[in-house]
């Protein structure tokens, strides 16, 4: 594209005009000049008088073409090499349109982004709008959203999105939820279950009689737990996209149960263990009883769950043995039933998941087999301190519910 200036000999002042290609023309010449509106060259027809009487008048200053039968490529690489200053008047820009550049190759021509050109077009005019997230979490989301969770913590994203649409009619996203989750520190986790007929208020006394005790008296807890020979690691490790793959035997093998105690002692907590492959009834479980001892002069407390093999009130009577309190005051040890349908209060079942997961990786195939991986465990649980495990325990239920701001 080529600039072009002349002299307007009506108003005597300076003005230009544009042309796709250059013109060969005596700058002295004087005539008839056709401009477009916006400027661009139509025609010039040349005044014959007595200075150019000689010329022929078919040798005009430019014999005027199409602007159609060059092509885009040509002219938008003269524009690069040239790199001819343009006007950035809007007309300009849109009769550049009309002669068929598209936008892209305006933008080309002119060395700006698309987008520039988009925005010269078509200015904006609506105000300025402030930058950052809107806020689409008013009071009233807030007060749904926190009451939806807790009052039902399993459900989904999509679910919440769900529930907050039908109540206010307002459309959230799940990556808005997300970030809601990460402000109130809300993560997922595997699900702790209770037992529905769990009695919180009872639960919550017997911790309360249990954390003054804990200072004064060696406990003890016990409980019962299955082991199969067949049963292998649950998790491992494989390249990302492919599945970890493992092989074990189709059947779990034999059932075995072991009766395990162990103490609130810093160090050799385990007092007594049984691997059986018997089926346990109170007779095992009454003889299991009579091998554990006392831990020195004091009175020692037992906690256990309320099983039949537990209590069997009954068949003791008829064999006419002593109930279990009565077996174990014997040896100045106090029984303690833990409230019904609350596991998590006896210490025995956090030990449970460490030899479970213990004995997994040792890929037991037989009863000696567990047994010596059962062994590796308990001495790995004779270096801890039990005695957290039971602290634990009773200061289950002083973590504080739950707090959305």
């Amino acid at each position: 594209m080529w600039k072009y200036e002349f002299l307007n000999v009506e108003t005597n002042q300076q003005d230009f005009f544009y042309h796709d290609k250059q013109i060969d023309y005596n700058p002295n010449s004087v005539g008839k000049l056709t401009l477009t509106i916006d400027k661009f060259f139509q025609s010039f027809e040349r005044e014959i008088n007595d200075i150019v009487e000689g010329f022929d008048k078919a040798d005009s200053l430019v014999k005027v073409e199409g602007w159609l039968d060059k092509t885009i490529k040509n002219t938008v690489d003269k524009f690069f090499n040239k790199k001819i200053k343009l006007s950035l008047e809007v007309q300009h820009l849109h009769r550049l349109h009309q002669m068929g550049y598209t936008w892209k190759q305006v933008a080309t021509m002119y060395e700006r982004h698309e987008q520039s050109i988009y925005r010269w077009i078509r200015p904006n005019t609506r105000p300025p709008q402030k930058r950052g997230i809107k806020l689409k979490i008013s009071d009233e989301i807030l007060d749904l959203f926190n009451t939806h969770f807790l009052q039902n913590n399993t459900a989904t994203q999509q679910e919440r999105v769900d529930y907050i649409y039908q109540k206010t009619g307002i459309k959230l996203h799940r990556s808005t939820i997300s970030r809601l989750f990460k402000r109130l520190g809300i993560t997922r986790k595997k699900l702790t279950y209770h037992y529905t007929q769990l009695d919180k208020e009872k639960a919550r006394a017997f911790n309360e009689e249990i954390k003054p005790l804990l200072k004064e008296h060696v406990f003890m807890a016990l409980d019962e737990c299955s082991f199969y020979p067949n049963q292998d690691p649950r998790f491992g490790y494989s390249l990302k996209g492919d599945r970890a793959i493992s092989r074990r035997p189709g059947h779990k093998g034999k059932h075995y149960t072991l009766l395990f105690a162990i103490s609130n002692l810093e160090k050799n907590g385990v007092i007594k263990w049984k691997l059986t492959g018997e089926k346990v009834n109170w007779k095992v479980f009454y003889d299991f009883l009579e091998e554990i001892n006392p831990i020195g002069d004091k009175k020692n407390i037992l906690l256990i769950d309320n099983s039949r093999i537990h209590t069997a009130f009954n068949k003791r009577a008829e064999k006419g043995l002593p109930t279990t309190e009565e077996q174990m005051m014997r040896k100045n040890v106090e029984v303690r039933f833990i409230t019904t349908y609350a596991p998590m209060l006896n210490p025995a079942e956090l030990v449970f998941n460490l030899l479970r997961q213990q004995t997994e990786k040792q890929r037991p195939r037989s009863f000696e087999e567990i047994e010596l991986a059962v062994k590796k465990v308990v001495e790995l649980l004779n270096k801890k301190d039990l005695s957290k495990y039971f602290w634990h325990c009773a200061t289950y239920f002083d973590k504080k519910d739950t707090k959305i701001d």
